[in-house]
């Protein structure tokens, strides 16, 4: 195939519209809100000595969340991260 064909192509177009939008979720709102998690753990842990259970499972959802971004952005998987598929368990 030459660039002209690959170019034409609407599904390539789809997964750059796809990568731009999930890019932008993970920058926007997943980057920012883990870090806030992190904080708030880190503070929970420093006042109490004990890990909020909650939180954990939250963040385990959403750092698996976050590496289904990755890997679809980076074209290590063709699964489009969630809505377009479960949310991944905690």
């Amino acid at each position: 195939m030459n660039i002209k064909e690959n170019a034409i192509k609407v599904d390539v177009w789809i997964r750059g519209l796809f990568i731009l939008v999930f890019g932008i979720i993970f920058y926007f709102l997943l980057f920012w809100l883990i870090l806030l998690l992190v904080l708030f753990q880190f503070i929970t842990k420093v006042i109490t000595g004990n890990l909020n259970e909650q939180l954990m499972q939250f963040s385990t959802g959403l750092t698996r969340y976050a590496f289904q971004i990755l890997n679809y952005i980076t074209f290590q998987s063709e699964e489009r991260p969630f809505p377009f598929s479960p949310w991944p368990q905690g």
